[in-house]
């Protein structure tokens, strides 16, 4: 197991210029915690190049069929020949497979890909964009609780802290994303029935989203827009909901 660094020898590795001090914030929160994903997020956003010394941490522990890969194979001692013996085949069990929890490799491709279409709307044809958007409700499908099932009069908070890390809550299904102060500010700034919750201490969000991903109510990523959030942004659809 890859010893952790403390924060001397975080801060020591993790060298960023004065404007993107939040980032770094926002990375040893995420190391400390063990989200990689929160971390490679933050790490894209500062363009930053993630250093030797967390790559370790980052791969994550070794599986038992890797572990057993890297050991070397016993050499076989010489013994005296004999017969070979037949015996009938054995019928293979057949295990029942269980529902596996989302990978963190799945959020980061959904954040990866809404990205790109939010920042380079142009960069991409009509097939492209199509294909794409079809990849995003893929994910949405596979990361977000089965019963989960949003509607335009769901009610919605969002906690804002000293970070860019946010937590979006809809207060009618008990279900909380987690999203960027940036990203809400692009696409739902002007959003109705939506609570803005401020606070002062980081911790409280980190201890609320945890809270939240014990009782496996916790999606890590932002939602999808239109099918995982539904409030009103402009004054048209503020008539119509009213």
């Amino acid at each position: 197991m890859t010893d952790k660094l403390n924060w001397q020898g975080f801060r020591s590795s993790h060298k960023l210029p004065s404007s993107k001090k939040e980032y770094k914030s926002l990375m040893w929160n995420a190391y400390k915690e063990d989200d990689r994903v929160a971390y490679k997020d933050a790490a894209e956003r500062a363009e930053f190049e993630i250093p030797e010394e967390v790559k370790g941490w980052l791969e994550g522990p070794k599986t038992e069929l890797q572990k057993l890969k890297e050991e070397k194979p016993v050499e076989d001692v010489p013994t005296e020949e004999k017969p070979p013996k037949e015996k009938p085949p054995k019928k293979k069990s057949v295990k029942a497979k269980t529902p596996e929890e989302p990978t963190n490799d799945l959020y980061l491709e959904y954040a990866q890909i809404e990205r790109k279409l939010h920042r380079f709307p142009h960069a991409y044809d009509a097939k492209q964009k199509r294909e794409m958007n079809e990849r995003l409700v893929e994910i949405a499908n596979e990361t977000r609780p089965s019963n989960y099932k949003c509607t335009p009069t769901d009610g919605w908070q969002i906690w804002f802290g000293p970070t860019q890390a946010c937590l979006l809550i809809n207060t009618t299904r008990h279900i909380a994303f987690t999203c960027s102060r940036s990203w809400w500010t692009k696409r739902y700034l002007n959003a109705r029935y939506v609570h803005n919750q401020l606070v002062n201490d980081v911790k409280q969000i980190d201890r609320m989203r945890a809270e939240y991903e014990i009782r496996k109510k916790l999606v890590k990523r932002a939602p999808l827009p239109d099918v995982e959030i539904m409030v009103p942004t402009t004054a048209a659809d503020y008539v119509m909901r009213g």
